[in-house]
């Protein structure tokens, strides 16, 4: 089978395992629900820190929900021995990479645009921006979900890496996490397009920095 196949096969693969165990999905669903309005309390009931505030609660929400779903996604595969199994087939092992960051991006969209639709509900968000802000999530979660799922398949095999993925994940995609943070902030207060257009670049930038350097040393990591 051809590497893209073998990618589209993984990826929905990992989506019917999530889909199938719902425990897994709700108690995402739950934490970042929770997390929201535990902020919309904490920052009272006035519209404009609410408004000031929800870009910055909205990624860092994102931020764990993506982390907590590439251990998980790496955790599957140890616990039932299909690790090695992967790591047999033939040929090069980047289509292992590709198929767990295409499960994490397929998966995190569609949780990104209810996660805003949440947040708008509780931090009194605009949202006549729509194809911007959802350009925003798509390079903001593919961003992220890269080097979150590069450094998942580095721990998978480790004990304790529930705890060591986010020590070692959050300094290194800080200037994604800042950029998505800025260009959404700039689409609710409604600047010009233009001036949000120099975050998206930078989020393209760092995109494709992350998985190109991620998709070469990935196999590297994974078999030594």
């Amino acid at each position: 089978m051809r590497p893209l196949g073998r990618v589209w096969l993984l990826a929905l693969r990992d989506l019917r395992l999530v889909v199938r165990d719902r425990s897994g999905l709700l108690s995402l669903l739950a934490f970042f629900a929770v997390m929201l309005f535990i902020m919309a309390l904490a920052l009272g009931p006035e519209e404009g820190p609410l408004r000031r505030a929800a870009p910055g609660v909205l990624w860092v929400a994102l931020a764990f929900m993506s982390t907590l779903l590439s251990t998980r996604a790496f955790a599957l595969e140890v616990e039932d021995g299909t690790l090695d199994d992967l790591l047999l087939t033939p040929g090069g092992k980047e289509w292992i990479y590709f198929g767990k960051l295409l499960f994490q991006v397929l998966l995190l969209l569609p949780l990104s645009l209810l996660a805003l639709f949440m947040a708008a509900g509780l931090f009194y968000l605009p949202l006549e921006q729509g194809l911007p802000l959802f350009l925003t999530l798509v390079l903001g979660v593919l961003g992220y979900a890269s080097v979150a799922t590069f450094y998942a398949g580095l721990l998978a095999r480790l004990r304790g890496r529930e705890a060591l993925l986010p020590l070692l994940l959050f300094s290194l995609v800080v200037p994604v996490v800042l950029a998505s943070v800025r260009a959404t902030t700039g689409l609710l207060e409604g600047l010009p397009l233009g001036e949000v257009a120099s975050w998206w670049q930078l989020l393209l930038v760092f995109d494709v920095v992350y998985v190109t350097a991620s998709a070469l040393l990935f196999p590297v990591v994974l078999e030594g």
